[in-house]
C-alpha cells in the first residue's frame, strides 16, 4: 500500500520520541546517581552517620534505577502499541480514513421546545 496518510512520517515521528525518551532516561539516570553519589560518599566518610548513610544511597541507588527502568519499560509498551496501530493502518485502507465523518447525534429530543 501507498503511504497515502503519510504513516511513514508518523513511525518516524515515532521512533524520534521512542529513541529520545529511551537515551534521554539513560543520560539522566546516570546525572541522578552521579550527582547523589557526591554528598552521599561524603557523609559515608563520617563514623557518626557512615552506617545509616550507606543503607540510604544503597536504597535511593535501588529507586532510582527502578524509575528510569519504569520509565523505559513504559516507553517500550508505548511504542509497541503505536506500531501495532500503525500496523493496523497499512493494512486496513478504510481505517482512520473516511471522507464525511460521521456527526454526533442531536440530544435535544425536541429543538421547539427551548
Amino acid at each position: 500500500m501507498t503511504d497515502e496518510r503519510g504513516l511513514n512520517k508518523w513511525r518516524g515521528l515515532k521512533a524520534l520520541v521512542h529513541d529520545a525518551v529511551e537515551h534521554g532516561s539513560r543520560a539522566v539516570e546516570r546525572v541522578h546517581l552521579d550527582t547523589a553519589r557526591r554528598p552521599f560518599t561524603i557523609l559515608e566518610q563520617v563514623p557518626a552517620v557512615a552506617g545509616p548513610s550507606k543503607i540510604v544511597h544503597t536504597v535511593h541507588d535501588v529507586l532510582v534505577t527502578t524509575t528510569y527502568t519504569a520509565v523505559r519499560l513504559v516507553n517500550a509498551a508505548v511504542g509497541k502499541a503505536a506500531d501495532v496501530a500503525f500496523d493496523l493502518l497499512d493494512d486496513d485502507p478504510a481505517l482512520g480514513k473516511q471522507a464525511n465523518p460521521p456527526h454526533a447525534p442531536d440530544l435535544d429530543p425536541d429543538p421547539d421546545l427551548d
